[in-house]
């Protein structure tokens, strides 16, 4: 059984004993399945879909023009997983970048040739992101794709681990400094060979601290979809758990000890069918307690079991029907919600993590084949 890949900055912190027991089984058991969902589109349309985004700019730095790769490899467009975007989109509180650990799938590693890309010769030519601020171009960030797995399907965009040259300089790591290029949209293109085929979409906002004894008067906080969603993951062994994203803002969160920058939370979660209790996070029922990291977006996760029954809650108990999430975060003045449906025993997806329905490629919510997406209701 292949092992998962694990998730950088998940936090599994201060759990339920019960709890924390079940999600170390489950991520022992987690084997990422092979079959992804066929799709109607082909490579072809998400290629062209980046060459005339990437026409529409001007400026587009200093990059070479990349390898001629094989795009009809695989018969799905190439997309970057939605949860990888979330943890490896990181800002520090004083404003420089990381874009580092992203897990793209179904990007060809062969060329047009019909050769093998060789991920340290063609290194310049193969994996980039490209950093945009509304529409003015930045600077680039070329990646070691050598970690591949899942059959070659998956490929991480990790960093290098030698320095390479960019516009004649020599260069290393993925930061941009936030306090030379200021508040506001930000986008990351992504790259395999010299086609453009995902774009992610984020903001990047200042904030001050009026108190001028304060050890920090100023921090650097992102916001999107890490406020907008969570999900549904279910493994091999048939377990189904329930995730999300959350950090906080506050420049000291204990005011008797201004080095203390996380901040405890309590946290619980309820699932309703039909408007009907039908599960909760699993363990006695007391709320988790998550250690939350000033400006740092981490994961959360727990276990869920059914509310008439014991035992953890299996993606086979899931029957066809409307489902919604409650998830109770303290501080806040009421829970946040999630809605779902079931059909023939499956998660529906979103229409934007849907192949099927998802209308553009370049922004297609990832979630393979076990990560089940869902919007916050508004």
């Amino acid at each position: 059984m292949k092992q998962k890949l694990v998730i950088v900055g998940l936090l599994l912190c201060a759990f339920t004993n019960s709890n924390a027991q079940l999600l170390s089984k489950i991520q022992k058991a987690t084997n990422q399945a092979n079959n992804a969902t066929e799709t109607v589109k082909t490579a072809e349309e998400v290629v062209k879909k980046g060459e005339k985004a990437a026409k529409k700019v001007k400026n587009k730095g200093g990059a070479s023009s990349g390898l001629k790769l094989d795009w009809n490899m695989y018969k799905q467009t190439p997309a970057v997983t939605f949860n990888s975007l979330l943890y490896a989109t990181n800002i520090g509180t004083g404003g420089l970048t990381q874009f580092s650990g992203y897990t793209a799938t179904f990007v060809p590693n062969k060329k047009a040739d019909g050769t093998t890309v060789n991920t340290v010769h063609d290194q310049a030519e193969f994996l980039k992101i490209k950093v945009y601020k509304g529409d003015q171009y930045i600077t680039y960030f070329e990646y070691d794709g050598f970690q591949q797995f899942d059959d070659g399907k998956k490929i991480k965009y990790n960093t290098p681990n030698s320095r390479y040259q960019r516009d004649g300089e020599w260069v290393g790591g993925t930061e941009i400094d936030v306090k030379k290029w200021g508040t506001g949209d930000y986008r990351l293109d992504f790259y395999a060979g010299d086609k453009m085929y995902y774009s992610f979409d984020f903001e990047i906002q200042k904030l001050v601290n009026s108190d001028p004894y304060a050890a920090m008067n100023e921090m650097y906080v992102t916001r999107g979809p890490w406020n907008n969603y969570a999900y549904m993951n279910y493994d091999e062994s048939g377990n189904l758990v329930f995730g999300f994203y959350y950090n906080h803002e506050e420049f000291q969160p204990n005011p008797a000890n201004n080095r203390k920058t996380n901040k405890s939370v309590k946290w619980s979660l309820k699932v309703l069918k039909d408007n009907k209790p039908f599960a909760q996070q699993y363990g006695t029922g007391t709320p988790n307690v998550a250690q939350v990291e000033q400006a740092k977006w981490n994961e959360y996760r727990c276990a869920l079991k059914l509310v008439d029954k014991p035992g953890e809650f299996k993606f086979a108990n899931l029957t066809d029907g409307a489902y919604k999430v409650e998830l109770t975060i303290e501080g806040e003045k009421k829970p946040r919600n999630y809605n779902f449906n079931v059909k023939d025993k499956r998660i529906v997806q979103i229409a934007e993590q849907d192949r099927t329905k998802n209308t553009d490629p370049t922004r297609l919510i990832e979630g393979w084949n076990d990560y089940f997406w869902m919007k916050l209701e508004k």
